[in-house]
């Protein structure tokens, strides 16, 4: 099965480097380009092409680029994978017409908005892509129900952490007055700013995304005890091990928002307390492996976090479950395996 991944971002010699070195975590698109033994495209390959066409769709989004740059390449290809909606369904739409095209699966992070929606449903792209992936139930439940997709076409995987990368790190001191936060898409931080005016903690918040290019800044100024900046993925581990809870607050919405630094700090052994929005709801079993508090609400959280503070022995066992949960349930290895699994039986059917 010859197999091309269409991937949005920049994947460098740099990346690789740093994950070599142990500086960063491993890479899903490197672990599923090996697995699968795929050829990969993304943004430097938009960046680099001459063809009128991509250098056309460029103008539009990057995005738009690497999907027009993949349906000029895809008559030699079985299968296609994109890594999110904002390629596939660009692709699906130029793909449209041709008498033979790669199984496509398209990994989808939300088909909520009425745009994607349109392409999905009104104009009947949906048919035209084989496999949709999804992270949460909530998408799964709109696809299958909203957007009449066949549920044998959709499949729901856990999201992942590079268990390896991030992990218990005993030789760290934990810090018992410390709280940090991570991450950046949809965060509530005014809410945990104001949970922990009062209290006699001091807060660290990463606010930033490796997916992201635009830096995050607090709009007024910021209590004695917290502090605010971007971290890199090295110091950002250190963060975490250095933490005695996690918190990762997010304003409503129907995406699963966070998932990636709540599995991340999962992965660390931490305590992580969660907006329990109304996406975010398939990991974090509430006083088993983490902790929910209800989005938007300062008070709650705050009695939550003292709650913790004050019992660490109940902070160390929803962190050593939150580990194995995450070994168990939502390692890169079992991402890359049931992705490889899905594309392939696409390809058999």
């Amino acid at each position: 099965m010859k197999t091309l991944i269409l991937a949005a971002g920049r994947f460098g010699r740099t990346v690789s480097d740093d994950v070599a070195a142990g500086r960063e975590p491993r890479l899903d698109v490197h672990e599923l380009q090996a697995a699968l033994g795929a050829d990969l495209l993304d943004f430097r390959d938009v960046d680099a092409s001459s063809l009128l066409a991509v250098r056309a769709a460029r103008t539009l989004s990057a995005s738009a680029g690497l999907a027009a740059l993949g349906a000029q390449v895809s008559a030699g290809y079985d299968a296609v994978l994109t890594t999110g909606e904002d390629i596939g369904i660009p692709l699906a739409t130029l793909l449209t017409g041709r008498r033979k095209r790669p199984v496509h699966t398209m990994i989808a992070h939300t088909l909520s908005p009425w745009k994607k929606r349109l392409f999905v449903q009104g104009l009947g792209m949906g048919s035209r892509i084989d496999r949709f992936l999804c992270y949460a139930s909530s998408e799964e439940k709109l696809m299958t129900g909203q957007l009449g997709i066949p549920a044998a076409r959709v499949r729901r995987i856990a999201y992942h952490a590079d268990a390896r990368f991030f992990r218990p790190m005993p030789e760290v001191k934990v810090e018992p007055d410390l709280i940090c936060s991570a991450g950046q898409l949809l965060r509530d931080y005014d809410c945990l700013i104001e949970a922990c005016r009062e209290l006699p903690v001091r807060v660290r918040i990463a606010a930033g995304s490796p997916w992201i290019d635009k830096e995050l800044r607090p709009d007024k100024p910021l209590p004695q005890n917290v502090e605010w900046q971007k971290y890199p993925r090295f110091e950002l581990r250190d963060l975490y091990a250095r933490a005695a809870v996690a918190v990762v607050p997010i304003v409503e919405n129907d995406y699963q928002t966070g998932i990636s630094t709540i599995l991340e700090m999962m992965a660390m052994g931490k305590c992580v307390i969660v907006s329990r929005t109304r996406g975010q709801t398939d990991t974090i079993i509430d006083g088993v492996n983490g902790l929910y508090v209800p989005p938007g609400d300062p008070v709650a959280l705050r009695a939550t976090i003292r709650r913790v503070l004050d019992h660490p022995e109940e902070a160390a066992r929803l962190g050593e479950a939150a580990r194995r949960y995450v070994l168990a349930e939502a390692s890169l290895e079992l991402f890359v395996a049931r992705i490889t699994e899905t594309m392939r039986q696409a390809a058999r059917t």
